[in-house]
């Protein structure tokens, strides 16, 4: 009895290795197989008949992950491959077996500026890759999965889904453009009435001016929410200097509406990757949406947090607030509360955000203000540092004292108000 049992022991130990990937079987085999030399009798038999067990479990293993779909690899201890599936086999480029791992990648792989978390390969396919160890065995397990087509099917589900947005689009800026248009033209007519006086001839222009300040921001917010998911993303951006040009492209318009903007810079060195036009956009339609709620004395304050693999931006202000029940609703095309609004300017934010694999919520209450928060991924081996770094030296100063920066200063955790949006 005492060596069936040990017997079942061994067998349990080749059992345990055909799971971690089974590429060691036939050295655990070889040495059962000395073991049952030894054997006789019942327990012999018994012996025989697990080994065979384990033979068929080994063969229905191998045939399982030759047929899955998605490329298995395993590397043993020094990184050399020592077993490869066919669907592997399909999506890199021969010889794999026996190679090192290393020699792989450099002879398949090429990564892209906007790859995100997947991996390009050199004939433009797009992979994901999920790397595990082997338990207690030396080596790893590298699993392969082709996203080519969910990455296609993504981009034109997004292409559709804005298509169908601009198509309602037109109707509704028909109007929203007509009726700015209409007294623009009007304030022109005047204007180029010889005998209008200059105190006339001032307050027309104002009014000119305004006009078309109106039809250029329903055309900017159009085009953007338009061509947001189509940006090429291939630009590193520190996100400091980003929310520095964009409240500076801002400057002119906080002054006139004697607002104040403070920008707490806290995390000096986090890098994300994206469009530096239409991410900047997204920012100054948030500014801008508070300017022309409260339209004089805003103070709005930007705050950047970094928080393991995510970077938030956050635009509060002072303003009455939003009601948390159209927390959801105000994201969508064409919804607005304002009698000018097209309701474009936080579908552009919304549109910018996921387009960079990131998302926007609402983190504030109907009392507290409006707090707008961008959720955006860190770009992999981007330097960022803690939440209260005081380092950081501005390259982007502003001469007007509605604008200032505070290094140290920390508001309430944005990754926690972001959750909690979540499941609001």
């Amino acid at each position: 009895m005492a060596t069936a049992l040990n017997s079942h022991v061994d067998i349990s130990t080749a059992n345990n290795i055909l799971n971690q990937g089974g590429f060691a079987f036939e050295d655990h085999q070889a040495g059962t197989i000395r073991s049952v030399s030894s054997q006789d009798g019942l327990g012999k038999e018994a012996y025989v008949g697990e080994l065979a067990y384990l033979r068929q479990q080994s063969s229905q293993l191998s045939q399982l992950i030759d047929v899955m779909p998605t490329g298995v690899i395993i590397l043993d201890g020094n990184g050399i491959v020592v077993r490869v599936n066919e669907f592997a086999k399909q999506l890199l480029d021969e010889p794999i077996l026996g190679q090192a791992w290393f020699d792989v990648i450099k002879r398949s792989f090429k990564p892209r500026a906007d790859d995100w978390h997947e991996v390009s390969l050199k004939d433009g396919r797009r992979v994901k890759l999920e790397i595990s160890a082997l338990g207690h065995q030396p080596g790893q397990l590298i699993m392969i999965t082709d996203l080519t087509e969910t990455r296609l099917l993504q981009d034109k589900l997004g292409q559709l889904q804005r298509l169908s947005s601009l198509g309602r689009m037109v109707s509704k800026l028909a109007h929203q453009i007509r009726t700015p248009l209409s007294a623009a033209m009007l304030y022109g007519a005047n204007l180029a009435n010889e005998n209008l006086p200059e105190t006339s001839k001032s307050g027309f222009q104002e009014k000119l001016m305004s006009r078309l300040t109106d039809l250029e921001q329903q055309v900017n917010d159009m085009l953007l929410f338009a061509k947001s998911g189509n940006q090429q993303v291939v630009t590193t951006l520190t996100v400091n200097d980003l929310v520095e040009k964009s409240v500076a492209a801002m400057e002119a318009l906080i002054n006139k509406s004697n607002s104040e903007v403070i920008l707490n810079l806290t995390n000096t060195h986090c890098q994300v990757l994206g469009n530096e036009s239409a991410l900047s956009g997204a920012l100054q339609n948030l500014i801008h949406n508070s300017l022309e709620v409260i339209k004089h004395n805003a103070k709005i304050v930007l705050s950047v947090e970094a928080h393991e693999q995510h970077v938030f931006i956050s635009v509060k202000d002072n303003g009455q607030g939003i009601d948390p029940a159209l927390a959801e609703k105000i994201f969508e095309p064409f919804f607005t509360s304002r009698a000018q609004g097209t309701g474009l300017g936080l579908a552009v934010v919304k549109s910018v955000a996921n387009a960079h694999q990131g998302d926007v919520k609402l983190i504030s209450g109907s009392n507290e203000g409006a707090n707008f928060c961008i959720k955006l991924p860190l770009l992999v081996g981007g330097n960022h540092t803690s939440t209260h770094s005081s380092t950081y030296t501005s390259t982007h100063t502003s001469t007007h004292t509605s604008i200032k920066k505070q290094y140290n200063a920390t508001e309430a955790d944005l990754t926690q108000q972001f959750q909690e949006a979540n499941h609001g």
